[in-house]
């Protein structure tokens, strides 16, 4: 039953990364309820990601913060569902 929330819990998360990522390609979207609620269930990884694609592939004239974001919280995941196993 845990493993089960867990993965729902990633999914969604997934999802919303995707759903960031896409918003940020609409104009004045940023200043939409939808963005705000997307972006506070995110930005625990989307800051962080943001910073090492600025530090890293700041030269880039596209933003990989959310495939960063997204890879990270398939890592989590991982992780948790390995130490769920173990418990």
């Amino acid at each position: 039953m845990a493993v089960r929330i867990i993965n729902i819990l990633f999914e969604v998360l997934k999802m919303a990364i995707i759903a960031d990522a896409i918003l940020s390609w609409v104009p004045n979207a940023k200043n939409s309820k939808l963005w705000y609620t997307i972006r506070a269930f995110t930005a625990p990884l989307m800051e962080p990601s943001e910073k090492i694609n600025d530090r890293f592939l700041g030269n880039l004239p596209i933003d990989l913060s959310p495939i960063i974001a997204y890879g990270i919280a398939s890592i989590i995941q991982s992780i948790i569902l390995v130490i769920v196993g173990i418990i």
